[in-house]
């Protein structure tokens, strides 16, 4: 149980630091708006970007956030709660659970509409008929960097909580097996035993006036 303890707690710690540092590599490695180009190619304009890792370092931000959320609901009953009921946990491992998923689809979403916004090349036309080009907005990916730390942090939080009510409830149905184990079975005596297909013996005394009744 330790082991798997220190083995999830190292693997969610990793997995967190590779989602914010994706996320803060890809926010300053992203196409800026300047950087941004109007080419015509013959009569068809089209967007060019600057060749940057942000599209990659996005990707692999979003991938550690889902192998991240994918651990903690393996070892805990997270995914299966209409299944699995839940042990006995402070409230504050419920609002962990609720916030973890909150934080999770939000940085999940913002990864991956920056990658996206990165990769179009068509150009836009507004209402006015002016030509633009999209490109990812400030501070989208270091929010998407932040919101996927703190769905790691929570989860870990809600597996710390969920595992110490395991642990609890387990020693508590130990403690009642072995209060009902000395009710069955007091002062240490052992019950009497009966035989099947035998007949309990009654004592001469008990005949005999079994007799004297009768006469």
């Amino acid at each position: 149980m330790e082991r798997k303890i220190v083995t999830v707690t190292v693997l969610q710690a990793t997995l967190g630091i590779v989602v914010v540092v994706a996320g803060f590599a890809a926010e300053a490695t992203k196409a800026k708006r300047s950087q941004v180009r109007l080419v015509y190619y013959g009569h068809v304009p089209e967007c060019h970007y600057p060749s940057s890792p942000a599209v990659g370092l996005a990707i692999a931000g979003a991938v550690a956030l889902v192998l991240a959320r994918t651990i903690v609901n393996s070892t805990t009953a997270d995914c299966c709660l209409c299944c699995q009921p839940l042990p006995k946990m402070p409230k504050i491992g419920l609002v962990c659970m609720v916030i973890t998923w909150i934080t999770y689809f939000i940085a999940v979403v913002l990864f991956f509409v920056g990658a996206q916004l990165s990769l179009i090349n068509s150009v836009q036309t507004d209402i006015n008929g002016a030509l633009y080009c999209y490109y990812a907005m400030s501070g989208l990916f270091s929010a998407a960097g932040i919101m996927g730390l703190m769905s790691v942090l929570l989860g870990l939080i809600y597996y710390f909580l969920y595992t110490l009510a395991q642990r609890r409830e387990a020693a508590e149905k130990l403690c009642v097996g072995l209060e009902l184990k000395k009710l069955t079975i007091p002062d240490g005596k052992k019950p009497p035993t009966i035989s099947v297909g035998m007949k309990p013996q009654v004592s001469s005394q008990k005949h005999l006036d079994s007799s004297l009744l009768l006469v």
